[in-house]
């Protein structure tokens, strides 16, 4: 994933070196929406009682009508509980939850169905995109009232002498894609609204992964790690753990995916007049160049009262 990381931003650099001459503006903005989970502690979908916050901020480099790269760091919440599963017993009986704060950064390349340009008010006007993201993750659990770290603790026995494994790591990559809408309201301020999916390279968002670790060892060594590894015996009293040994406790065939939907404001860091004027953006209108304005007669005036100044000097 390392690998492919380093092969995108070599691609993107290149196309941003060769494109240097060309049409294309950048814009500055932040996002507000959602985020939502699917892993181990879901049975394949949404859960609705754990939708939470999301915020960021991104600058977009518009390269053409139809092509653009939007950089990105965005602050993600996310969090599950086997509670909320309805249908089968076994996973409520579970009985594990967590929660994490996300910080992701990354990079998206957007490709408009639809032509866009800042110089034409249009509506709704659709694009798809897909990229590459890095983030850092810190998984917790309550327990009579108090949060803790989970990686630290190896619910699973990782980084303990129980299995001889090192602990997962809290950094993940993702690929993201998805689709959205924006609109330029003015030749100054664009809104946009998108929903995108993230494919991690991790099991661990909700440290739940494969199995459980010999219990008795881990509580000798842990308490505290055993106890929120294993926590049937809270929605079960008659459970223990040597109802444990041999089961699994997640499914690791399966990498956890997280979600992002969110409206997004921006504005153009070229202003009015020079998408008029400049022929550098004249790529992004087929309109012919405006006749002269009283505004270029100024410039104009300015230009030639500065070269008059040089001559007396």
């Amino acid at each position: 994933m390392r690998r492919l990381a380093c092969i995108f931003f070599f691609l993107l650099g290149a196309n941003i070196f060769l494109n240097s001459l060309t049409a294309q503006w950048l814009e500055a903005g932040f996002s507000l929406g959602t985020s939502n989970y699917m892993g181990d502690l879901v049975e394949g979908h949404l859960a609705p009682q754990e939708y939470n916050l999301s915020f960021g901020a991104f600058g977009r480099y518009q390269m053409s009508k139809y092509i653009s790269f939007k950089g990105y760091i965005n602050k993600v919440e996310l969090s599950g509980s086997d509670a909320n599963n309805r249908t089968t017993s076994g996973l409520r009986q579970r009985n594990l939850s967590f929660r994490t704060n996300l910080i992701e950064v990354g990079i998206v390349n957007e490709i408009s169905i639809t032509p866009y340009s800042p110089r034409e008010e249009k509506d709704a006007l659709p694009y798809v995109f897909v990229g590459i993201s890095g983030f850092h993750y810190n998984p917790q659990a309550e327990f009579k009232g108090i949060f803790y770290d989970l990686r630290p603790l190896g619910t699973e026995g990782q980084g303990n002498v129980v299995s001889g494994t090192k602990p997962y790591s809290a950094i993940g990559f993702a690929i993201p894609f998805g689709f959205g809408f924006k609109w330029n309201v003015s030749p100054l301020i664009n809104i946009g609204a998108d929903f995108g999916m993230r494919i991690t390279t991790t099991d661990y968002l909700d440290d739940v992964s494969g199995r459980y670790p010999n219990l008795e060892l881990l509580a000798q060594q842990d308490p505290l790690a055993a106890t929120l590894s294993y926590r049937a015996d809270e929605y079960n009293p008659n459970l223990d753990f040597t109802d444990a040994r041999n089961r699994t406790r997640g499914n690791p065939d399966n990498a956890d995916w997280y979600f992002i939907a969110a409206i997004n404001f921006s504005i153009n860091l070229t202003d009015a007049y020079g998408m008029e004027w400049d022929r550098t953006y004249r790529s992004f209108s087929e309109d012919p160049l405006p006749k002269e304005t009283k505004s270029s007669k100024y410039r104009v005036n300015i230009s030639k009262r500065s070269k008059k100044r040089k001559k007396r000097k």
